[in-house]
Parts: C-alpha cells; sequence; structure tokens
C-alpha cells in the first residue's frame, strides 16, 4: 500500500494510492496523515460490522438447513 501526500491548495491531501473512497484533507501535512488514519480506521470498522452481518446470516441459512434436514 502506497500513501501518496500532496499540496491541495491552501493545504494538503492524504489518500492511499488505487483506492479511490480512501482520501483525507488536513492543513499540514502531519494532519492529512492524522485524516487519513481515520478515514482507514473508520473503513475498517465498517467492512469488520458487514462481516459480521454475513457470519450472522450464513449461521442462520445452516441452522434452517439443519432444521430441515431427515
Amino acid at each position: 500500500m502506497k500513501i501518496i501526500v500532496k499540496k491541495d491548495g491552501e493545504g494538503y491531501l492524504a489518500r492511499v494510492q488505487g483506492s479511490a473512497n480512501l482520501f483525507a484533507y488536513g492543513l499540514t501535512r502531519d494532519q492529512a496523515l492524522e485524516e487519513l488514519s481515520s478515514v482507514v480506521d473508520m473503513t475498517m470498522d465498517y467492512h469488520l460490522e458487514q462481516v459480521d452481518v454475513e457470519r450472522q446470516a450464513l449461521r442462520e441459512v445452516l441452522n434452517t438447513r439443519l432444521s430441515y434436514a431427515v
């Protein structure tokens, strides 16, 4: 994973190369990187929550299949 930080107007834009949704803006380079860290953390939390939902759905499907087994 490559992090790119570029001057953007009055501040800096930090982004993860190859990932359109992982970017952040800050007035300083360090602020942009700190904000990007938060964006990545929130994105990971969201995806982990989705995995939990999918695991629960799978458990329900398997339990339903077992209840129909002879």
